[in-house]
């Protein structure tokens, strides 16, 4: 399922109702704009069921690869069955309470609900951005825009598809505790 509706990115884009001929397409955007939001934050932003493994390294928290919705359900340790309700949930990061380190090579399973179950008004609103860029580069407007003022003069601006400037606004939002390949 989509973040954003094609019904939605039209009225955005303002792109009217009786626009159906491009519906396909403009669910290619809006798919690849979720993607490329997906990459930036560091995980999918829709609720799902997740189940990380870790290893210990001494520490007595836990990174995972999502921001926690809702509840961890269940976490082992080296195959022993832990009290969730020792561990505090900080966004994408549990610690345990009392401060017991995780032994280093120690094996940890976590399953936790992870993203949101509502998503927030800025990650459809960047998403609709991005697929209406996408949209505005088909045909013959590559990169190309033109806007009119008054006294008959015009502009023309170029448009690049380097979308951080978008996506620095999700900033809050990334799990950055994480280890983060270089692009």
């Amino acid at each position: 399922m989509s973040i954003v509706t094609v019904a939605q990115f039209k009225i955005y884009a303002k792109l009217g109702d009786s626009d159906t001929g491009g519906e396909l397409q403009y669910q290619e955007f809006l798919d690849a704009a979720e993607a490329i939001v997906a990459e930036y934050l560091g995980y999918a932003p829709a609720a799902a069921s997740l189940t990380q493994t870790y290893f210990g390294d001494g520490k007595p928290y836990i990174n995972l690869r999502a921001p926690v919705n809702g509840s961890v359900t269940s976490i082992t340790i080296d195959g022993v069955a832990q009290t969730v309700g020792d561990w505090l949930v900080d966004f994408e990061r549990i610690t345990n309470k009392y401060g017991n380190p995780l032994g280093v090579g120690s094996l940890a399973v976590v399953a936790y609900s992870g993203g949101f179950a509502t998503i927030p008004a800025l990650i459809t609103l960047v998403i609709k951005r991005i697929a209406t860029l996408m949209s505005m580069e088909t045909g013959e407007r590559i990169g190309v825009s033109s806007q009119s003022f008054d006294g008959g003069n015009t502009r023309s601006f170029i448009n690049y598809t380097n979308y951080a400037k978008y996506l620095a606004s999700l900033a809050s939002l990334r799990v950055d505790r994480i280890e983060r390949k270089a692009p």
